[in-house]
């Protein structure tokens, strides 16, 4: 300790040490929002609710709901109309859907979670993914629903 106090007053190293942290923790977050580790933000409905949805576009055929906690939101269910079905808020047509599954993306540090995947055949978006939960048997009836509905 006495080499270090040698080298830099206590002041000008506490200095250091907190510009130190402030830099680790700046290039976290930039780490983080470069590799997708923050909702995209390519639309614009986080606000909106599904009965504002409905009211804008009409009753689906079937509402899934992925987050019992937040069944009011769009982010938390899938709306399954004639032609297209609206998943994380964002509409994808029925017929550029190719497949249904999920898959457990669990973390050793947190509970469980399965993840629903849609593959499309749109370029812009190949694949779109969202939780649906702990419970591998909800999330089994999801993606048998959701297959069933889509005819796959």
């Amino acid at each position: 300790m006495e080499l270090l106090q040698n080298l830099m007053p206590p002041t000008t190293l506490g200095i250091f040490v907190l510009a130190m942290i402030v830099l680790l923790c700046i290039f976290v977050l930039f780490v983080k929002r470069n590799s997708g580790g923050y909702i995209n933000d390519r639309r614009n409905t986080s606000e909106e609710t599904v009965d504002d949805y409905v009211a804008m576009h009409g009753e689906p055929e079937e509402i899934l709901v992925t987050d019992a906690t937040r069944s009011n939101e769009l982010n938390a269910v899938i709306l399954v109309y004639e032609n297209e079905i609206v998943i994380e808020g964002q509409p994808v047509q029925r017929d550029k859907i190719t497949n249904v599954t999920f898959y457990n993306a669990q973390n050793p540090y947190l509970e469980k979670e399965f993840h629903l995947v849609i593959s499309t055949s749109v370029p812009e978006t190949p694949t779109i993914e969202t939780p649906i939960g702990s419970d591998t048997e909800s999330a089994k009836e999801i993606t048998a629903r959701l297959m069933s509905l889509l005819s796959l």
